[in-house]
């Protein structure tokens, strides 16, 4: 009986440190969350009929300072961006010419104008 008790115990130990584990890189990562500003992450600049026009990578430091932007179209092109946060507002422009100006419409939404090849049209970015 002593044998089939420690066998059983040897046999939920694992799972029980997996589980102790798990919430440890939980909780490591709901810390880091907090070392990263609003911006920080992916995100998708979607079109008429929710069309992918870019997909955009923003690192927002906790600070409020400078953002770092990256940009990839959906044909692979890419680069740096130009991006800036003015209160409520963000603008970014591409080296390929493209500007956008946004305003925030929630947590996870901004909605605002591209303009592209001197034409405006309207947009939304959300957090991928």
């Amino acid at each position: 009986m002593k044998r089939l008790i420690l066998a059983l115990a040897a046999i939920g130990a694992p799972a029980l440190a997996q589980d102790d584990v798990g919430r440890q890189i939980a909780a490591s990562a709901a810390s880091a969350q907090t070392l990263q500003g609003s911006l920080d992450g992916t995100w998708t600049l979607a079109g008429r009929g929710g069309v992918t026009l870019y997909t955009l990578a923003i690192g927002d430091p906790p600070t409020h300072s400078a953002l770092g932007c990256a940009w990839r179209d959906p044909a692979g092109a890419r680069g740096y961006a130009d991006c800036r946060r003015r209160g409520g507002r963000l603008e970014v422009r591409l080296a390929t010419g493209v500007s956008l100006r946004l305003e925030r419409d929630g947590p996870r939404i901004w909605r605002g104008t591209m303009v592209r090849g001197g034409r405006a049209e309207s947009v939304t970015l959300r957090r991928s």
